[in-house]
């Protein structure tokens, strides 16, 4: 009887380790996969485009499209990703169509925005200077910023060297 209980015990442990190797198998090894994972779980979406990946800042700026949705399709947006025990999770989005817009709920917050004028040259958050991706070939821009600051002033400078407030914070 020992031997049958030992043999149980073996086979217990081995079906136990392979459904854990089973299930950790199926968990987005990067960020790129965690993405697609999460669009592709989401029913409304009929398609989107991962426009770009930021490494350094766990973000990915992305494009959807829903069926009979022509007002929202097509918008830039960001999703911000955080990575816990090796396993990427989708974090916030905020969309970046406006001048600005933001996002908080927790830190850090994701400041964005779209800059359609070639006159706009560069975008601050607070004291910061935000990063700007191009998109159709440089003519639409879009900038962002994760800050840990939950009311931050954006301004951009202009080409000329003046400046033109996004969003300014009365004090």
């Amino acid at each position: 009887m020992k031997g049958d209980e030992g043999l149980k015990k073996i086979i217990y442990i081995v079906l136990s380790l392979s459904v854990l190797l089973l299930v950790g198998c199926n968990s987005p090894k990067t960020m790129e996969e965690a993405f697609h994972k999460e669009m592709k779980s989401l029913k409304d979406v009929d398609d989107y485009t991962l426009v770009k990946q930021i490494e350094k800042d766990n973000v990915i700026l992305f494009t959807s499209y829903i069926e009979g949705d022509e007002e929202n399709n097509e918008q830039l947006n960001i999703v911000h990703f955080n990575k816990v025990n090796n396993e990427w999770f989708w974090d916030k989005t905020a969309s970046c169509n406006d001048k600005w817009s933001g996002k908080l709920g927790d830190k850090p917050y994701i400041w964005c925005g779209t800059l359609t004028e070639p006159r706009h040259d560069i975008v601050y958050v607070g004291d910061t200077k935000a990063n700007v991706i191009e998109v159709e070939g440089g003519i639409e821009r879009v900038w962002y910023h994760l800050s840990e600051n939950d009311n931050e002033e954006i301004k951009v400078v202009l080409a000329d060297g003046s400046e033109e407030w996004l969003k300014e914070v009365i004090k």
